[in-house]
């Protein structure tokens, strides 16, 4: 594993160098503040009047068109949703490249899966922090730094590892440290892990475990405790040393029936399932399942979200939450 840090960047190529930040959302936001609090000189192109262009304007940029934001700077920095990058690349972005300018990503997913074909003659780069933008922005005022993954996908000019780092550095992501990798290890890894761990296999664990509690007697709430409350605390210790340190400081109880758990849960039919779904984010599948899903409006999505909203664990959750004048709502 090769890890870059502040010592790595002997002169940061992007003092003076106009930055064009697309998108001023969750990433949008911490990128372009963090950027300008670091002397880079940023502008924001965003929809004129739209949400981003408002917050941008709230936040004390200047924001332009997109295509003028671009037309404007040496380092194009994209942060669109991944839905919507692709359009937005060949409408209003590509026309308008300086030449040599540098393309950033902060996520592998149109690079890897071809919905993107940067032209020759410019450096391709990634630089992903690990966390959401109002983590990466709030580390940076204290004078911390978010972990992030790097790579160069496109080296045109010869410097593009030096402007991926100068990047990640402005960031404040050196403080922390960035890990090498290559765009596709970033775009496989973060879907998989998105789909059978964070958004995908922990939701429905829960859920599952909610209903089994529910249809056999138990409280509505106490089981909402049990099954979705208290899984930040357990989360909250892997993260701080692993999962070994997380079962070292929960009860020898539960230590014991995690492991019997576990081996009657993660069976061979599951791993079987989780290379399954390996294999069609590999293959080029999802992505293009994705893509037919934007396409048609997103209506199964929508019909996905409007019935889980409706599940029982929803209702038993507010009153529990009710209890709980420390929880605060952050949609940033």
């Amino acid at each position: 594993m090769k890890v870059y840090r502040d010592a790595d960047v002997a002169r940061n190529v992007m003092q003076g160098v106009p930055a064009a930040i697309i998108g001023y959302g969750n990433q949008g936001h911490a990128h372009a503040l963090n950027l300008a609090d670091s002397g880079v000189e940023v502008v924001v192109g965003a929809r004129r009047g739209g949400g981003g262009w408002q917050r941008a304007e709230a936040d004390g940029f200047k924001p332009l068109e997109v295509s003028e934001a671009v037309a404007a700077a040496d380092y194009v920095v994209v942060l669109l949703p991944d839905e919507v990058q692709a359009g937005a690349f060949e409408g209003e972005i590509l026309p308008h490249l300086r030449r040599g300018a540098t393309l950033v990503f902060a996520h592998g997913f149109t690079i890897t899966f071809g919905e993107i074909d940067p032209p020759q003659g410019h450096d391709v780069i990634l630089v992903a922090p690990k966390g959401q933008g109002h983590f990466l922005r709030k580390l940076y005022t204290q004078d911390q730094g978010l972990m992030c993954l790097v790579a160069v996908e496109r080296d045109a000019s010869g410097h593009a590892r030096d402007k991926m780092l100068s990047y990640a550095q402005m960031l404040g992501c050196l403080r922390a440290g960035a890990i090498e990798t290559t765009f596709r290890e970033e775009a496989v890894t973060d879907l998989f892990g998105e789909q059978v761990v964070l958004c995908g296999g922990v939701p429905a664990l829960v859920k599952a475990a909610f209903e089994t509690l529910v249809e056999n007697g138990y409280d509505p709430q106490v089981a909402y405790i049990e099954c979705l409350h208290e899984l930040q605390i357990i989360t909250d210790l892997m993260s701080r040393g692993g999962v070994q340190f997380m079962r070292e400081k929960i009860s020898r109880t539960a230590a014991w029936g995690s492991y019997v758990a576990e081996q009657a849960i993660v069976t061979g039919e599951v791993k079987s399932k989780m290379r399954s779904i390996l294999k069609s984010i590999e293959s080029g599948d999802f992505a293009r399942g994705w893509r037919k899903e934007t396409d048609d409006g997103q209506e199964r999505l929508g019909r996905y979200i409007a019935a889980e909203a409706k599940h029982p664990i929803e209702s038993a959750g507010i009153p529990v939450r009710a209890l709980m004048s420390y929880l605060k709502e952050d949609d940033s």
